[in-house]
């Protein structure tokens, strides 16, 4: 799909996603993200959460899509502090600054996968600028010394689970079958 797009539903604000390079810390699926060529930020400024409302400099009202970037890439985000699961930022390289109500449906994973005319965006109608230079650190991780797990002994139950982190996927996606 060309106008593939990847949406988060976010606290950070307009001027927050120029410093940063792009939306971050999100828990996704990598190669899914991958294949997306865009991000539509869409503004989550919960209204029952009066304490945290500006945490993330919110700019705009809440539900609205404000930040349409085309994704230069995705990598660990710096705030990421290497536990599980892994965290996100999705670089942008141009973004559109829009103002588009109701784009959230609700849904209570703040990530989707979606395509820009899904969600009544034309493409061609959007204007494009140049993302500012931002400098961004990798992420404040201690990596241990790689390690061959002891595997003797381990239950299908156990393997599942070493998969699914390692694949950063749900157990419920790992199907291991043994033929003797």
């Amino acid at each position: 799909m060309t106008d593939s797009a990847i949406v988060v539903y976010t606290a950070r604000g307009f001027e927050r996603m120029l410093k940063e390079g792009g939306s971050q810390a999100w828990v996704l699926s990598e190669k899914r993200a991958r294949g997306c060529k865009y991000v539509v930020c869409v503004q989550n400024r919960d209204p029952a959460d009066n304490q945290h409302n500006d945490w993330g400099d919110a700019s705009d009202p809440h539900k609205n899509a404000f930040f349409i970037g085309k994704i230069a890439d995705i990598v660990p985000s710096p705030t990421w502090d290497g536990t599980r699961p892994k965290k996100w930022l999705i670089q942008v390289s141009e973004y559109a600054r829009v103002a588009i109500p109701d784009m959230w449906d609700g849904a209570r994973n703040p990530v989707a996968y979606s395509s820009l005319k899904a969600l009544g965006i034309q493409e061609d109608k959007l204007t494009f600028n140049k993302m500012p230079a931002v400098e961004i650190a990798p992420p404040n991780v201690v990596e241990a010394p790689a390690s061959e797990p002891d595997l003797s002994g381990i239950t299908i139950q156990q393997a599942k689970k070493l998969l699914a982190q390692k694949y950063e996927v749900s157990e419920e996606c790992i199907e291991i079958i043994i033929r003797a």
